[in-house]
């Protein structure tokens, strides 16, 4: 048998269109978990002489969505009952107190909870909640309050009520450190200063080898993390995915020059041909010489890019997108102009050019 159960309600542009994102329907999941350990604890609490609840108490009990209705996102969720729990309407009682308290906990002040939720269960809001993001919440009906609201920073008090730390869903950027490899572990050193131990799967081995102590590539982890009540990172939970963004710095400002528009430079400045742009990004990020310093990069007014490096001879080139050549520029010791120009065409033409530069081009003499 079926019936309704809540009807949570997502609110934030995410749930405009009336969908539910996959990973939200995680929060679901969530909150049919503390429904289910709560119901237990309620039941215990009012029948002292039991040490367990009823056989098939738990495993009886399940949260459907049924359909999402329109109002951002709401989706209907049915109570599902079968063997013992379906006939015995008391014990089927349980989850719907269950359900009413964990609205009054949401929607009462930390300092203020109800007395009669357990401060172990507050733990369940390291889940419940997770994938919210800013200017996100999820609504319940709640019989006291009439809504109660689970935002970011509520879920975060909520946790914190109990424990010195909370979980959340992080997006990390770092670069290799340090690799243990007898611990499956490397040394993640954070943009910030801050750093923080990474448990790696072997498949990420080798890039560890590869990539350990050169900060201009930099990983890119999803992962949740521990965090205290100032939102100092104190560790990692789980790792979700790995990867390595090489040559991060090129790779962000090619992202960045793909957005520009036409008419950017005082009304008239010709916007990059985004497919030629994103052949000279792929080059670039992918090949670029190790020892080579990294070039600022700008956009010229007609349409192509400059490269200039902070070097001996003030090196720059001019790349032309819209033929796929090259033409470099710098000053000989004496004073003369160094020239020479490239077509970009074949992977043999990028090897000459970067072949060329990493030859040419030296660091300034302090």
């Amino acid at each position: 048998m079926k019936t309704d159960f809540s009807q949570p309600r997502f609110t934030g542009t995410r749930f405009d269109e009336h969908t539910l994102p996959v990973d939200v329907a995680r929060d679901l999941a969530a909150y049919e978990s503390l429904i289910v350990d709560l119901a237990k604890h309620l039941y215990l609490e009012d029948h002292t002489d039991r040490q367990r609840v009823p056989k098939g108490f738990a495993s009886n009990f399940r949260l459907d969505i049924e359909r999402i209705d329109e109002g951002s996102a709401k989706p209907m969720l049915v109570l599902v009952l079968s063997g013992a729990l379906a006939l015995v309407g008391g014990e089927r009682d349980y989850f719907e107190r269950a359900r009413d308290l964990v609205a009054e906990c949401i929607a009462a002040p930390e300092s203020a909870l109800p007395e009669n939720f357990p401060k172990e269960l507050l733990a369940h809001f390291n889940q419940l909640g997770r994938s919210l993001r800013e200017g996100e919440a999820l609504e319940l009906p709640c019989q006291r309050t009439g809504i109660a609201v689970l935002t970011p920073e509520k879920r975060k008090k909520l946790v914190l009520a109990a424990d010195q730390v909370y979980e959340k869903e992080v997006d990390l950027l770092g670069s290799i450190a340090e690799v243990d490899f007898e611990k499956f572990s490397f040394r993640l050193r954070l943009a910030d200063g801050g750093q923080v131990n990474v448990f790696m799967p072997d498949s990420f081995h080798n890039k560890a080898r590869e990539y350990a102590g050169k900060p201009r590539h930099q990983v890119a982890l999803k992962g949740v993390a521990a965090y205290d009540s100032w939102d100092r990172l104190q560790k990692l939970v789980s790792v979700e995915s790995l990867d390595v963004v090489k040559n991060y710095a090129i790779a962000t400002r090619m992202d960045e020059l793909a957005q520009i528009q036409a008419g950017w430079f005082e009304g008239q400045g010709v916007a990059p041909d985004t497919d030629k742009l994103a052949t000279v990004a792929d080059k670039l990020v992918a090949d670029y010489p190790e020892r080579l310093m990294l070039p600022s990069i700008v956009p010229t007014q007609d349409g192509n890019l400059l490269l200039e490096w902070a070097a001996d001879g003030a090196p720059s080139l001019d790349i032309h997108l819209d033929n796929l050549q090259a033409s470099f520029h710098a000053f000989a010791t004496n004073g003369d102009d160094i020239e020479r120009d490239f077509d970009l065409e074949t992977a043999e033409d990028w090897q000459s050019l970067f072949g060329f530069l990493n030859h040419s081009i030296r660091t300034k003499a302090a």
